[in-house]
């Protein structure tokens, strides 16, 4: 991502509202997803002070589990200790009541960034708790539960024992260097997918993968020679049909190549969406009687190269040799896509 796309992201981040933020923090999470077992998005009314939490272990238990908590506040300046100390004590007094464990880290992650007051405030973890003492009663005992939150001297204790160098902040731009790297970064800002990949070059061996999509092609040549094709071999003994496999397999790697391509840069069922067009797109001639299944395939390919895909983000880097590889895909896992009537 360029330093244009960087600056494009983060003014549309600082206009984004209170659950968009929180919707951004969950997407970033899946870019973390490896160092979890498991993460979810609890912001909202009754979520003792947790937005979206990454869980280390199997949260079976509640004073065993370890787990991390992201706080996503959302203000049009950056974050100061008076818009914090409510939430230091949230988590604090229900760790307390043991609603949950104490978290191994806390992050503070907010659109314009953390204050200088504040970051150099959650440096120093013993000031911090001294300061959330002294600020107890001004910012949390009315607002941390339904009733009062008096500061007695068992919470006090507890929280006097805890290490506050959970607490910690994560900077903006960090979270959208990250982002960038997730599924759904061009879809939420816009922006242009990175680079496809060059697509592997295809072994002359056909893969377990390649089986029924090929094995269909072998039919569709056998019912247009006039000699018996049975097999890859006999297929490669005919140029026409040496031809035609050889670019149905590219093709077929390249809309692999693009699948894999989608996963990892667009939301789930981007790519399925093109598959599915391209077989609305091709489905007459599917269903067309042919003399044969060579003519057939041949024709499907051609339409299917032809088509107005609705526009996406991955439709704009759809090669021809897609459109292609992906009436092959359409024929490797759909029993409605053949090219003989016998199949």
């Amino acid at each position: 991502m360029n330093s244009n796309q960087q600056i494009s992201v983060q003014k549309q981040i600082s206009t984004m509202s209170p659950d968009e933020w929180e919707e951004f923090i969950e997407e970033w999470m899946t870019y973390k997803s490896d160092m979890y077992y498991d993460f979810e998005r609890l912001g909202g009314a009754g979520d003792q002070g947790r937005d979206v939490v990454g869980y280390i272990d199997n949260p079976v238990d509640n004073s065993l589990y370890t787990w991390d908590n992201y706080q996503c506040k959302h203000y049009d300046a950056p974050l100061s200790p008076s818009k914090i100390w409510v939430e230091i004590g949230k988590i604090c007094y229900f760790s307390y009541l043991e609603e949950y464990p104490f978290p191994r880290k806390y992050y503070f992650i907010a659109p314009l960034g953390i204050g200088t007051k504040l970051s150099n405030l959650l440096k120093k973890p013993e000031l911090l708790k001294s300061e959330l003492f002294l600020n107890w009663e001004g910012y949390c005992q009315s607002n941390i539960g339904k009733g009062e939150v008096e500061l007695t001297e068992d919470l006090k204790q507890y929280i006097l024992n805890l290490d506050f160098s959970a607490f910690d902040k994560i900077a903006t731009i960090k979270l959208v260097v990250d982002h960038s790297k997730t599924q759904f970064h061009a879809v939420r800002f816009s922006v242009p997918l990175p680079l496809r990949p060059p697509t592997p070059e295809v072994s002359d061996d056909v893969s377990d993968e390649e089986i029924i999509y090929v094995k269909k092609l072998i039919s569709a040549y056998d019912s247009h020679a006039s000699e018996k094709i049975e097999n890859v071999k006999d297929a490669n003994n005919t140029p026409i049909y040496k031809r035609h496999l050889k670019r149905s397999r590219e093709d077929f790697a390249n809309a692999e190549a693009l699948r894999n391509f989608s996963r990892d840069n667009m939301p789930n069922g981007a790519f399925e969406n093109i598959q599915q067009q391209v077989k609305y797109g091709i489905y007459d001639i599917i269903d067309s009687e042919y003399p044969n299944g060579f003519d057939k395939v041949k024709d499907a390919v051609s339409e299917a190269r032809k088509l107005q895909l609705p526009y996406t983000p991955l439709t704009s880097c759809i090669t021809v040799n897609d459109r292609g590889g992906i009436c092959q895909q359409l024929a490797n896992n759909d029993d409605d896509v053949s090219w003989c009537t016998n199949e």
